[in-house]
């Protein structure tokens, strides 16, 4: 009876389909780990490409912002401020205002106010109008 089992059991362990059975088990047992592995190698690269793409934009980011504020920090940004809204000018300059009459705002040019004259003609024509009045007349 023992040699009948140790026969069986030689018999069953040597056909070549429990071999192979046994074979396409380990290859199965050891490639379903292999393909999570793989799977979670691909989304982590993708992550990092996603982070060094977010790192560049905010290091591009950085440096504007950087320059931004050495030039808000500058003399010259100072005095164009001063310029602007302190009506602020340097010795040995001069400064010119024009004026621009602009009906815009609703209210009539000066030129149409006072009498109606050619440029109130002008101001109701389109574009092209206006460059062929002011080439031609």
């Amino acid at each position: 009876m023992i040699k009948d089992k140790k026969n069986f059991l030689r018999s069953v362990f040597s056909s070549q389909i429990t071999l192979t059975v046994v074979g396409f088990l380990i290859v199965i047992g050891i490639s379903i780990p292999l393909a999570k592995n793989v799977s979670k190698q691909y989304r982590i690269g993708k992550e990092i490409k996603e982070l060094e793409k977010e790192i560049s934009y905010l290091e591009n980011s950085n440096s504007e912002l950087q320059r931004l504020v050495k030039y808000l920090e500058s003399d010259q940004f100072a005095l164009e401020q001063a310029r602007s809204n302190l009506n602020y000018k340097q010795p040995g300059e001069e400064v010119v205002v024009i004026k621009n009459d602009d009906s815009r705002d609703g209210e009539k040019p000066a030129d149409t106010a006072a009498g109606g004259t050619k440029s109130g003609v002008i101001e109701a024509k389109s574009n092209p109008g206006k460059w062929w009045y002011y080439f031609f007349n």
